[in-house]
């Protein structure tokens, strides 16, 4: 199984479930960050990138980390629709 996805950790060696998602919630937010300008909009090519890392992550774990992700980007300063 592959661990990172465009030299972002996909945490799969961690065994502990909550920890593993908190991560993968964190590096969505880190990717976002890297990618966001002066008006806190993400670009097209981070949005997509954020995309492809989430498919990356097992269906049955991705509405978790989508909900962190969420959360934290709130407590970043995003305005999420």
């Amino acid at each position: 199984m592959v661990n990172e996805y465009r030299g972002y950790s996909l945490f799969n060696d961690i065994d502990d479930a909550s920890l593993r998602s908190r991560n993968r919630a964190v590096t969505l937010c880190n990717i976002a960050e890297a990618h966001t300008n002066k008006e806190k909009r993400i670009s097209p090519g981070g949005a997509a990138l954020m995309i492809r890392y989430t498919e990356q992550i097992p269906e049955d774990e991705r509405k978790t980390v989508l909900e962190q992700m969420v959360v934290f980007m709130k407590e970043r300063g995003y305005d999420l629709a």
